[in-house]
């Protein structure tokens, strides 16, 4: 599959002032919160957890000329079900050093003062604890390059660790005051920042479980894929930003464009120096989208110029926050688990401006603690319905994990249908905060499902037999898809009815296994003849019963068939090789056999579904060491064909070869894989010419822990691999490639 276009941002999304300050304003001023006990590595928020509430103040010129205010004033309340922490009023840089303070709670000679829950910091020079200071855009510090003076004014608060979950935290409107003083006239001016509400929430991460399609628009959330390096379409949901196509100093702050390559010369060589052309204001990463990417912490590589590959989107903030993704769902299901999230990726690894104004290429430059020259991280947070669910934390640069998943899952209510989502950054903007976005997914989290047949159920017609189906249902949050219901299909698993009678449908009775819920349904036996030969069956599941009957309803994907064959002998005779090629739509079979002196004849039997085989033709043996045999089928292709040997000797009895595929589309699919696996894979791939496929496993945290090369035929092949290390219980990504064909599924060991 080729990889699709992502979403490449780099941006400052704050909680967004009411006024709505245009790029070429000359005073920027937003609000946000931050989650200071999840700011590495993420999570949802909860009772006993450290808030910073964050305002960002930036003085820009304008067209070359100046700005200067003064009586810069902010103002604010501590939320209602928050405790202030003392000693935490401060002014900071941009990326969170402190600049002045910590400041007194009492109203004295420093800039800060907290005083029964009002806010108040001072900021500029000559501000004190009554009156605001001055800040001038060309000389005032913290300075982004020289030319704009940006800083952040923040307190912490701490969630009070007796509030049940499902609390809302409202934070207070707040304000920030200054007067214009350069350009004239002399004018006060107040912005008024929004409240913000948050809800407590316990930690869940992105489920683990099987999913359904995002309902993300723009691809499904993978923004597509193609050959031209900038998307002629904007995105198809909300956001704050303008298109712009990538060049060498673009997009611009307040930008986006849409790309399936980041360097705006379409290099592709992801280890060019610092600085350099190649690059996005000479800085940025040279890289790809993530989607479909073979190994997903690193992503797809760069796109070479004319090929297709997958689109990413660029968006260049600046110094006040905007929304990156925005727009309301409907036809969700009720009382149902979704999976929210994102893959970020933070792409400048030396953008930091210090507070003196000086990058990070320039002498003296005072790089962040740690020796960081990455500037401003991203701080991402995930909305539904006006309330923020799950904060990213800080996303660091990183070159051995640059892309990261970040995620929670939500339920819900009882006859909720329809649902607002929202993504945005809690980080100011200026010297860094220039991140990816790929992949982003809501989607219905469903349980594991687990046949007890693999993957049919096969007996002999001489002999009818019983057929005992059972199908374990396995999910992480209680009182979920615990509704059953037994479905069957006569015509190859396209159209499917409702079982009826005792045991086809019900409520079960889950008990925890390692971890997870977990019941069995079992289908009362019955006895298979020739007549449910065929006949495929499955479960669906759902968290309510009405679900069961509507598009909410849950299935894996995975499905029995019943196969009533007449049992041969096998032959000593073998099968050397297989294969098939198409001239002007023309199957064209070869296969090779040795030890054939038993044999009478060769049947070629031909199959559309790769099930169901009829006989087309017949060759008689030649009785030779070794034996060459070929056959064409006059039948025009179009589509996918299978094909299989069956040798036969006088008495009837038989064998089969194995099975190949023809056709336009040329699939490489995986047809079948044993799942929960254990520390050995077993399954049935398809793949349309002979040639390696690489298989990769990788844990959750996108380690690599099992990797193999192994030589497949064309068609349709049974595999056993080795993992060659002990798999812990978990969940488990399986990745395949045959050229620049991928598949991946996800797995679990129990």
């Amino acid at each position: 599959m080729l990889p699709q276009y992502c979403v490449l941002l780099t941006l400052t999304v704050l909680l967004m002032a009411t006024a709505g300050l245009a790029q070429t304003n000359r005073v920027d001023a937003a609000k946000s919160v931050v989650n200071v006990s999840k700011k590495n590595g993420g999570g949802t928020f909860e009772p006993g957890d450290t808030l910073e509430i964050r305002v960002t103040v930036a003085v820009l010129p304008v067209s070359g000329t100046r700005t200067i205010i003064d009586q810069a004033r902010i103002f604010d309340n501590v939320p209602a079900n928050t405790t202030y922490l003392n000693g935490s009023l401060r002014v900071t840089t941009n990326e969170g050093i402190l600049y002045k303070g910590p400041f007194t709670e009492a109203i004295d000679a420093d800039q800060g003062s907290h005083v029964a829950g009002n806010i108040n910091i001072n900021i500029g020079r000559y501000a004190t604890g009554t009156v605001g200071g001055r800040l001038r855009s060309d000389s005032s510090r913290p300075s982004f390059f020289g030319t704009t003076v940006i800083m952040m004014a923040s307190y912490r608060v701490r969630i009070n660790p007796a509030l049940p979950l499902g609390t809302i935290i409202t934070t207070s409107t707040g304000s920030f005051t200054y007067r214009m003083r350069t350009p004239t006239p002399v004018v006060t001016h107040t912005v008024n920042f929004p409240s913000y509400k948050i809800i407590l929430n316990e930690e869940n991460n992105a489920c683990a479980n099987g999913m359904s399609v995002s309902a993300a628009s723009d691809f499904q959330g993978t923004f597509g894929n193609g050959s031209i390096q900038n998307r002629a379409t904007p995105l198809a949901f909300t956001t704050t930003y303008t298109k712009m196509n990538v060049a060498a100093n673009a997009p611009n702050d307040y930008y986006y464009a849409i790309v399936n390559n980041s360097s705006p010369t379409a290099s592709t060589n992801v280890s060019l120096g610092i600085p350099n052309a190649n690059r996005v204001f000479q800085l940025w990463d040279i890289a790809g989208d993530h989607t479909g990417a073979a190994d997903p912490v690193m992503g797809n590589p760069p796109t070479a110029s004319g090929a297709d590959g997958g689109y990413m989107v660029l968006v260049n903030a600046s110094y006040k926050t905007d929304t990156a993704y925005r727009e309301t769902l409907t036809g969700l299901c009720p009382n149902t688990y979704y999976n929210f999230s994102a893959w970020i990726r933070n792409i400048c690894a030396r953008c930091s401006s210090d507070s003196t104004g000086k990058g990070s290429g320039t002498t003296g430059f005072i790089p962040a603690p740690g020796n960081d020259s990455s500037g401003v991280r991203p701080n991402i947070s995930f909305e539904i319905d006006g309330n923020i669910y799950y904060t990213s934390g800080d996303v660091p640069y990183s070159r051995s994990t640059p892309w990261r998943q970040y995620g929670f899952t939500f339920r819900t209510g009882p006859t909720q249908t329809t649902a607002d989502f929202l993504i945005r950054n809690n980080s100011p903007g200026g010297g860094g905060n220039d991140w990816a976005l790929d992949d982003i997914t809501i989607a219905h989290c469903g349980p594991q499902l687990n046949m007890n047949y693999a993957p049919i159920a096969l007996g002999c017609s001489a002999n009818p037999f019983y057929v005992t189906l059972s199908d374990t249902v396995r999910y992480v949050f209680a009182d979920s898809y615990v509704h059953f219901k037994w479905q069957k299909s006569n015509v190859g698993g396209t159209v499917w009815t409702d079982m009826t009678g005792p045991g086809t449908s019900g409520v079960g009775t889950p008990s925890v296994v390692n971890g997870a819920y977990q019941y069995v349904t079992n289908l009362p036996p019955f006895l298979a003849t020739s007549a449910d030969s065929g006949v495929y069956f499955r479960v669906i599941v759902a968290t309510t019963a009405d679900n069961l009957h509507n598009e909410c309803s849950y299935t894996d994907g995975s499905v029995r068939m019943v196969s009533v064959i007449n049992c041969g002998v096998v032959l000593s005779a073998r099968f050397n090789r297989f294969h098939g090629e198409l001239v002007n739509r023309k199957s064209h079979l070869k296969w090779q056999v040795s030890d054939e002196a038993q044999i009478s004849g060769y049947e070629i039997e031909k199959s559309y579904d790769g099930v169901q085989f009829n006989s087309i033709g017949n060759v008689s043996a030649l009785h030779r060491q070794p034996a060459l045999y070929t056959f064409v089928d006059d039948e025009a292709v179009h589509g996918d064909v299978f094909y299989r040997i069956k040798m036969y000797n006088e008495e009837q009895l038989y064998s089969y070869s194995n099975i190949i595929a023809l056709g336009d589309t040329r699939t490489f699919q995986l047809r079948y894989i044993e799942n929960p696996i254990s520390n050995q894979l077993k399954g049935e791939l398809i793949v349309p010419e002979d040639g390696p496929v690489t298989v990769s496993l990788f844990n959750t945290k996108g380690n690599r822990v099992m990797l193999k090369k192994i030589q497949f035929q064309t068609g349709l092949n049974n595999f056993t691999i080795d993992a060659g290390v002990y798999l812990p219980a978990g969940i488990y990504i399986i990745h395949m490639q045959l050229g620049n064909q991928q598949i991946r599924k996800k797995l679990i060991k129990f």
